[in-house]
């Protein structure tokens, strides 16, 4: 007889510690036993594939991994992968899985086993990772479209200017072929150039069409209103005439936006995918981004004055790239918010200068301002980078500004960003202890960036400044530290980077000093113009580029 003792059983307290800890969890999980059967799963789980809930009760595998088919971009491979993991019974895996509204999943499974070694089933994590890896896409495409308006500002002919777009332009979005479709006022008739994607009796056929053909790019050069089609029964759908197009194109998603010039619609520019095309926003700001540096090298090209419009472009461009990812500011019944971003004197000039502010997860609302190394192209696609991790890290990490910096230094190494830069971040709330029923507390961690300057009521000003702490990048398991201060009614608080304050022809003592006497002068301003008086007092002609974001407590 085996008087050996079984396995313990746990007791109702621990069972509910492990319940706990599993709906307590940032991962979707779900256990299925080995014959197939649901065993458990957490509310994430549900939150990530909403599986409809007699599906759920059925506790069948295969009913809930047939109802979520069709949200998958390739069902197929995902139920193959799934089948050949439970055959092997073993082991573990990890992969990301593309879902048709453009999410993207981390998916990870191991097999489990029970005490005798036994194959009992198998474990399956999900995280939805999607504003990580846009954080890392989105930037790179930036850099890319820096590179496409720069090979646009060579282009000599209309043929050029499609070489361009249809090559790294398309491929900046991911798409199989461009074409322009180029309008005059009042004309009967436009013109269409198509890249060699399309064969030739197609280019040939389109390359000369009647204003009112049923054609998207025809409707958008002679509406001026973009259109985004996903697939094709959309595209068919809203324009049935075009279906011979679409057919012998080989088309499925498609983007339309117009091109203009000086406030005048010139044509359309289109893009083409062979397989199906969610459209985020970003994808949709992105080709209207080409689409107006496609409308700005052909009105180049019209007046005949390309290498005198070249720098003012990429000056443009810089300018565009950077306001495309300062998001508006949030409203706040505590604070009263205003933000600018001023691009350096120097036409070419692209800096990694950022602002942003955002609701955090306690119901506080983050404040940031930062500076990446460098100016040129690189500093600005790691700006973007490091902005957009910042705002994934800061939604999911609980904790004050150093802890929210430190984990932000820990996923840029995890991320290969390989860069350095300044930040200071900011926790604005409600003072908990405070008599003043608007009276705000706010948390500060500061990367090596200028100091805050609090301005108070009666208008005296002071640094708030700390012992200097690492940049980002350099010892990203150093510990940070978090400051606090309260905020009485009516102070203000001005972040900015370094290029207000900065001058070749003077120190950064006399620069700051500038600055408090300044902003103390000017605190009675309401932030809007504060924002806007700091610049032209101190920010004209500078050589650097300034962002530049003010934080006054309401009244």
């Amino acid at each position: 007889m085996d008087d050996q003792p079984g396995p313990a059983v746990p007791d109702r307290t621990e069972l509910a510690l492990l319940r706990a800890a599993v709906e307590g969890g940032l991962d979707g999980m779900v256990v299925v036993s080995a014959d197939g059967r649901i065993v458990t799963s957490n509310r994430r789980f549900a939150e990530i594939w909403p599986i409809p809930a007699e599906v759920v009760a059925s506790g069948s595998d295969e009913a809930a991994l047939a109802s979520v088919l069709d949200k998958l971009v390739d069902p197929d491979a995902f139920l193959v992968r799934v089948h050949e993991l439970y055959g092997t019974a073993s082991g573990a895996a990890r992969d990301e899985l593309l879902l048709r509204d453009g999410r993207v999943l981390d998916r990870y499974g191991a097999a489990l086993r029970d005490a005798r070694g036994d194959y009992i089933g198998w474990a399956w994590y999900f995280r939805d990772v999607t504003l990580e890896r846009a954080a890392v896409v989105d930037a790179g495409r930036l850099g890319a479209l820096i590179a496409v308006a720069q090979r646009l500002a060579d282009a000599r002919s209309e043929e050029d200017v499609l070489g361009v777009v249809s090559g790294d332009g398309a491929s900046v979005l991911g798409a199989a072929g461009a074409v322009l479709c180029l309008a005059e006022p009042g004309a009967a008739r436009v013109r269409t150039l198509a890249t060699g994607f399309f064969d030739e009796g197609l280019r040939a056929e389109v390359a000369e069409l009647p204003a009112d053909a049923p054609l998207p790019v025809v409707r958008v050069a002679t509406t001026g209103e973009a259109v985004f089609l996903a697939d094709r029964d959309e595209a068919l759908a809203r324009f049935p005439g075009a279906r011979d197009s679409y057919v012998r194109a080989r088309a499925e998603g498609a983007g339309v936006v117009p091109l203009t010039s000086h406030g005048r619609t010139t044509g359309s520019l289109g893009v083409v995918f062979t397989g199906r095309h969610p459209w985020r926003t970003a994808d949709r700001a992105l080709l209207q981004a080409l689409a107006a540096l496609t409308a700005q090298a052909l009105d180049r090209l019209r007046a005949q004055a390309a290498e005198q419009e070249a720098t003012r472009e990429v000056r443009r461009l810089g300018e565009a790239l950077q306001h495309s990812l300062l998001t508006p500011l949030p409203s706040s019944p505590l604070l009263q918010l205003a933000a600018r971003y001023r691009p350096a004197a120097r036409a070419a000039r692209v800096g990694g200068d950022w602002y942003d502010a955002f609701p955090g997860a306690d119901g506080c609302t983050t404040l940031v301002v930062g500076d990446v190394a460098g100016h040129d192209r690189a500093a600005a696609v790691a700006m973007a980078q490091v902005r957009n991790v910042l705002r994934g890290v800061s939604v999911t990490v609980d904790g004050g500004p150093a802890r929210v910096l430190a984990a932000l230094d820990r996923a840029l190494r995890r991320l290969d960003i390989d860069t350095l830069a300044t930040a200071v971040l900011c926790q604005a709330s409600a003072a908990p202890d405070d008599p003043r029923p608007r009276a705000v507390r706010l948390r500060w961690s500061n990367a090596g960036h200028p100091p805050p300057l609090l301005v108070h009521p009666d208008g005296t000003a002071e640094f708030l400044a700390r012992v200097p702490e690492l940049l980002l990048g350099v010892a990203p398991d150093r510990a940070r530290t978090d400051h606090e201060v309260t905020l009485a009614p009516g102070a203000t608080v001005v972040l900015y980077t370094d290029g207000l304050v900065e001058r070749r022809d003077q120190d950064l003592d006399a620069g700051s000093a500038r600055l408090r006497a300044v902003a103390g002068e000017l605190g009675g301003l309401a932030p809007d113009r504060l924002c806007d008086a700091l610049l032209d007092r101190l920010a004209a002609g500078s050589e650097d580029d300034v962002a530049l974001l003010v934080v006054r407590v309401a009244d």
